[in-house]
């Protein structure tokens, strides 16, 4: 009977730490983009922005951008383009840097140390 071989410590702690990594990543992008989004709101609510104003009625509209996450009020009346809310692109560029990095270190050992099949162990 054939048996797998397993993995070393090293190749899991190196599982272990591109997974770590990817999760940490990609829990700094959802903040920021969560945070983008309840800052616009509390904007919208809080200010005198003359762009927020005129989406209150309806003669703006908001768009917001995943890459970079951001909030932008476009106004009808002169085509002027306002930053509501944004992420800062340092923590994006972490962000998004970990979250790649994380995934490419855990597809990357994972392919490699896929378990082989080894000769069966011979019991005296």
């Amino acid at each position: 009977m054939a048996r797998t071989a397993g993995r070393t410590r090293g190749q899991l702690l190196a599982l272990l730490a591109g997974s770590g990594l990817a999760l940490v990543g990609l829990v700094v992008l959802l903040v920021g983009w969560i945070g983008v989004g309840v800052s616009t709101l509390e904007s919208s609510n809080a200010t005198d922005e003359p762009c927020l104003v005129a989406y209150a009625a309806e003669e703006a509209s908001v768009q917001f951008t995943a890459f970079p996450p951001r909030a932008v009020c476009t106004w009808d009346a002169d085509g002027a383009e306002v930053v509501v809310a944004q992420m800062s692109p340092q923590v994006f560029a972490a962000g998004l840097a970990a979250a790649v990095v994380g995934v490419g270190v855990t597809v990357t050992v994972g392919a490699l140390t896929r378990r082989r099949r080894v000769a069966p162990a011979l019991v005296g």
